[in-house]
């Protein structure tokens, strides 16, 4: 899912949007400073025994303060005729979990969110919907790029809306590896551990991926396409992995979300129609005009994971990532180290009158040696095998 934009309201553009969302708070270019909307998101998963909700706040885009987390909030989740589920502070500011619990799916269940300012918000209550296996996640190469295809099937006929998320991650390699660094305006050989030529990057998706089966004969999906990677691109130039996510839910949770993308996809000026026309399932109990955003669901995650590796790719795609613009080696004198500053990494020595000398180093932009510039770690994630 493509790089985010600012669309009406909301802003999302991190993590698990779907499933577990982030809807980044955003106001439209008329608002006032007195916009102040509560921004809920929240799961209660029956295949894990576990409940996460998020709450933020929007705000006016001429408020000088930046979007907030609802923190010290008390919030729960009711069974119809049953017991209430207390979720707890996560270490995310404004995020609430609960895990190990004793979910009937039978039940009904519906959040309760009191603020610390006294504001108490209850959802509607909802169905825990099951959601079939995903069947499979495969992916086809042309001469213009590689897509990713995700296909389920629910043999009962239950399913008919699903929701889809995915989370990338791919290994990837700066152009040139550093082998030096300069440490109090000395030259000091970097240690293997300190190498910064390879990373993870980590992508979310940044669009709402949904279908429904209702209109068809069968209740399922096949071929599914998520994500789309063109030629030459960065997360195949080594390996990567999507984890692929997905939830069947209500009728009306499928409309909020088809909503919303509606909305962020026609927006394109003042006069657009604007995302608070978007009806989710939250409401203010003392006051039903209060707009809040967002919804709550309950029901099951499936998730699946494939790895593809470069050298897996038609021989087509077997190209060479284009490296950053401007990514020339440069040689700076070893009289001139001293004036760079502090941490600057360097490649190699060049010049050398013999062993343990040097006449200079070569180097480059950062971009160009150190591969976190371009928003990857150096630790290897837990699953990459």
């Amino acid at each position: 899912m493509q790089a985010g934009k600012p669309y009406g309201l909301f802003y999302y553009t991190c993590m698990t949007m779907i499933m577990s969302g982030c809807l980044e708070p955003y106001a439209p270019p008329d608002a006032d400073t007195g916009v102040d909307i509560l921004v809920v998101e929240g799961f209660l998963d029956h295949g894990r025994s576990a409940a996460s909700v998020r709450l933020t706040r929007a705000i006016a885009l001429a408020a000088t303060e930046t979007p907030s987390p609802e923190e010290n909030a008390k919030v729960t989740i009711e069974e119809s005729d049953g017991p209430t589920i207390t979720l707890t502070a996560d270490t995310i500011a404004g995020s609430y979990r609960a895990s190990d619990l004793t979910i009937d799916p039978d039940k009904q269940y519906r959040l309760h969110i009191t603020t610390q300012q006294g504001s108490e918000y209850v959802s509607d209550y909802e169905n825990v919907y099951p959601t079939p296996d995903i069947d499979s996640v495969t992916w086809h190469g042309t001469a213009a790029g590689t897509t990713v295809y995700a296909s389920t099937h629910d043999a009962t006929g239950n399913g008919r809306y699903y929701l889809w998320d995915y989370v990338e991650t791919y290994e990837y390699r700066s152009t040139y590896a550093p082998g030096y660094q300069i440490q109090r305006g000395e030259v000091v050989p970097l240690r293997e551990e300190d190498y910064v030529n390879r990373c993870w990057a980590t992508k979310p998706a940044t669009s709402i991926l949904l279908h429904s089966t209702k209109n068809l004969g069968v209740d399922a999906m096949l071929d599914y396409p998520l994500v789309f990677m063109p030629v030459r691109s960065i997360k195949l130039s080594i390996r990567y992995s999507i984890l692929v996510k997905l939830k069947v839910v209500s009728e009306k949770h499928y409309a909020f979300w088809q909503q919303l993308k509606n909305t962020t996809e026609n927006i394109g000026g003042l006069f657009d129609p604007m995302p608070s026309q978007v009806v989710g399932n939250v409401h203010n109990i003392r006051d039903a005009r209060e707009p809040v955003l967002g919804y709550f669901g309950a029901g099951e995650l499936r998730e699946k994971r494939i790895f593809i590796k470069h050298d897996e790719l038609p021989e087509e795609l077997q190209r060479v990532t284009p490296k950053p613009q401007g990514c020339e080696i440069d040689t700076v004198l070893l009289g001139l180290i001293k004036a760079l500053p502090d941490k600057t990494y360097l490649i190699y020595p060049v010049g050398a009158n013999g062993p343990g000398t040097a006449g200079g180093y070569t180097t480059a932009m950062p971009i160009c040696m150190d591969c976190r510039v371009q928003g990857g770690v150096t630790k290897r994630p837990d699953f990459w095998n």
